[in-house]
């Protein structure tokens, strides 16, 4: 039926709470999932929010709640057992901010969010700010250009480190990384540099190693990539680059670990798209599965947040039903998926002269 692009995000907060946070006009809603799938209560967390939240929670099942609200200011709820606490956190109101993060590493909280800084040539900033020792010091960590569209950023925890990724314009992403000994950020390493313009962002760090996709404009049309980089103490090494989708029209690709293998979805015409690797990203199935059931249903891209370490699934973002069940779709078991070929790119013959 149709994929909505609202952020919706579900967070498993301990092993029998589950909640679903969206927004509904202009209210911050919370819902909590009883059993599989079922919504059994909702409450409104905020009001009068502008376009940009997003949701945080911390190893105590703390769940943090942060937004712009329509006078500009950065809020931020706090939500402790029964307990419920909101902060204003900027005393003079901000212009509007875009890709709005939040994360909470070793009881500090982190904000990222970028700001329009030239009308005219399209340039973004991209701020930091940590809370720690109860005081909060601030990072500008870079200044991007945008010709199209503003493409998100993506955030990665390690045990010592916050890595950032994003575009430095259309056709460049970059990786900084934020030593959290230091509260330091490194300079720029750029990942993927072609000269052809790109859309969307995901990644998923497993071990040492980085999985990447995004999509990228190949002669006037887009496919969705997959690249795969090495990971040692701050040094960055390519290992593979592959085409997964055919191209056409792919858009919102995710990666996904899941019972051993490593999936990218997308949607490509209002339907959820895939391909799966049984080795981590050195091969990938030379078949992609359109997810039947994708075809009968309203769906959104859901940002996952989970407390629970588990040992055979990963993920950050994956798409999944609105009503009346909340089901992630697009990877697992293949009992309702009809099999796309993989149409191999012609080539051109010349004749001998």
């Amino acid at each position: 039926m149709t994929f909505f692009t609202d952020r919706w995000t579900i967070a498993e907060i301990g092993s029998n709470n589950t909640i679903l946070v969206r927004k509904s006009k202009n209210n911050i809603l919370l819902e909590r999932v009883v059993g599989d799938t079922s919504i059994n209560s909702r409450e409104i967390i905020a009001r009068d929010v502008l376009e940009e939240y997003d949701l945080g929670i911390d190893i105590m099942n703390n769940i943090y709640i942060l937004y712009q609200s329509k006078e500009g200011h950065l809020v931020l709820n706090v939500l402790k057992e029964k307990k419920k606490e909101e902060i204003q956190l900027t005393s003079e109101p901000l212009p509007e901010v875009f890709e709005l993060n939040i994360i909470v590493k070793d009881k500090i909280i982190h904000i990222f969010y970028l700001i329009r800084i030239s009308d005219e040539e399209m340039r973004y900033r991209i701020y930091h700010y940590y809370y720690s020792e109860n005081k909060w010091s601030n990072h500008i960590i870079e200044e991007i250009s945008v010709n199209k569209v503003l493409n998100p950023i993506r955030l990665m925890q390690t045990d010592k480190s916050i890595l950032l990724l994003y575009y430095s314009n259309d056709k460049k992403i970059e990786l900084k990384e934020f030593s959290m000994d230091k509260l330091v950020w490194s300079n720029n390493r750029t990942l993927v540099g072609t000269e052809n313009d790109k859309l969307f962002l995901d990644v998923l760090k497993m071990d040492n190693i980085i999985h990447m996709t995004y999509g990228e404009f190949i002669s006037g049309s887009l496919v969705i990539k997959y690249n795969q980089f090495s990971y040692d103490d701050g040094e960055y090494e390519k290992i593979r680059e592959q085409h997964i989708s055919n191209e056409g029209s792919p858009s919102y690709p995710n990666i996904i670990f899941y019972e051993n293998k490593l999936w990218i979805t997308w949607v490509e015409l209002n339907k959820i798209m895939s391909r799966s690797s049984e080795d981590k990203g050195m091969n990938w199935e030379p078949i992609i599965y359109m997810w039947k059931g994708s075809r009968d249903i309203d769906f959104v891209r859901y940002k996952y947040l989970t407390t629970i370490s588990k040992d055979n699934v990963l993920l950050e973002h994956s798409f999944g039903s609105i009503y009346p069940e909340v089901t992630f779709m697009g990877f697992g078991p293949l009992d309702n998926v009809v099999e796309v070929p993989i149409k191999k790119k012609k080539s051109i013959s010349i004749p001998r002269i």
